[in-house]
């Protein structure tokens, strides 16, 4: 039997709410996690996007997330990951620079084997723009008898489930229809919490991440411990020991004071936890200042206030709902709807993707024109072959 533990989403240096308490707390659930794949002795660990939270961690970060790798390298269990969207570089990766200390690998399109039977996968997150050009064909194993697994990081339905907040990206019988082999097994990062379906058989799974990054996770983080053995997968969650979320509902009247916030704080228990305290109602002479400094003292580790008071509704006639979302992704979504080049999502990607580019002394704008030159005589060159061939033919 082969064993894998698959994580995701760990978002190291995620100073959530602006706190270093949670910057921590990224940490030690990653932490817990790698302890689980030691003390299980599994085979190997496989992460599935999102190892960091931003494209640009801080040397810190970087060497911690290495520090605690060393534990699987102790172990002798490799570490296999691929990027997420929230890690993304244009070109070398922070994987490239980790597996450079020997404590990681990065999965490809080539069969990465675990032991005989297990043909493991990855695809680096793909963006809506270059999602219908992109290569999704993999490599056959050597034993078209092993057991393959492929590891992708994208909102996919199934198991993604219809709601206003979250829709799917792509579909995941799309993706099976794309790579070119018969997978036996899909693992997914992106999507924060577990889920898990079939597909043409299939079995597609999120592990979830492995803290909470927003109120609405309320799900137990965990990772997934995988026992694959005879071509058949099973799947058992495994717990991980996070810091409590408290949501908290204040609804405000005209005139409430102080003994307001007092009357409804204690009903909990905030001692050591994340209270995410949301003011409702009538504003009033409190403050969200006043109503943090009261979580505070009454223990809570830290403290979220959102102050919804006095806020007017709109009809928006049918109009768009849910939270705002990111630029990129609004970006992403018209660019998707364009027929462009490769050329061109190069360049779209080049200049959104590349954090450096303010600081380079080089114009950008001298690059761009080298990449389209370059294109101009590829191009051109294709074609002038083609020519040739045909002429050859006659």
């Amino acid at each position: 039997m082969t064993t894998l533990l698959h994580l995701s989403d760990t978002h190291l240096g995620n100073r959530q709410y602006g706190s270093d308490v949670r910057k921590e707390d990224m940490a030690e659930a990653f932490e817990q996690a790698i302890d689980i794949a030691v003390g299980e002795n599994v085979d190997a660990v496989i992460h599935t996007g999102d190892l960091f939270d931003s494209r640009t961690p801080s040397l810190p970060e970087v060497t911690r997330c290495i520090r605690i790798l060393r534990k699987l390298e102790g172990a002798d269990i490799p570490f296999y990951g691929i990027v997420g969207n929230h890690d993304r570089k244009m070109d070398e990766q922070w994987l490239d620079l980790i597996r450079e200390t020997g404590v990681a690998k990065r999965l490809s399109k080539e069969p990465t084997m675990v032991g005989d039977d297990v043909a493991v996968y990855g695809i680096d997150s793909v963006t809506k723009p270059a999602w219908h050009a992109t290569d999704f064909t993999l490599v056959p194993p050597d034993d078209s008898e092993v057991f393959t697994l492929l590891c992708m990081h994208q909102l996919l339905a199934p198991p993604i489930p219809g709601s206003e907040d979250i829709m799917a990206d792509h579909s995941a019988e799309g993706v099976l229809d794309r790579v070119g082999i018969d997978l036996d097994a899909l693992a997914l990062g992106d999507y924060h919490k577990p889920e898990e379906d079939a597909v043409k058989d299939v079995p597609v799974w999120y592990a979830g991440s492995t803290e909470r990054c927003s109120v609405d996770e309320e799900e137990p983080r965990s990772v997934s411990l995988l026992e694959i053995e005879e071509g058949t997968i099973r799947r058992r969650k495994r717990e991980l020991d996070t810091r409590e979320f408290v949501p908290i509902p204040i609804e405000f009247s005209e005139g409430d004071a102080h003994g307001r916030i007092n009357d409804v704080l204690d009903q909990y228990d905030l001692e050591d936890r994340v209270a995410h305290v949301t003011l409702r109602g009538e504003r009033t002479a409190v403050t969200s200042s006043d109503v943090y400094s009261a979580v505070i003292d009454r223990g809570a580790a830290v403290a979220k206030v959102k102050d919804d008071r006095g806020r007017q509704e709109f009809d928006l006639g049918g109009g768009p709902e849910g939270d705002v979302q990111n630029p990129d992704e609004i970006i992403d979504e018209q660019i998707a709807e364009e027929d462009l080049s490769e050329t061109a999502l190069s360049i779209d990607e080049r200049v959104r993707g590349d954090e450096e580019l303010p600081n380079r002394k080089k114009p950008v704008a001298n690059e761009i024109e080298e990449d389209v030159k370059q294109a101009q005589e590829e191009a051109f060159s294709d074609s002038k072959e083609d020519s040739t061939a045909e002429e050859v033919a006659e």
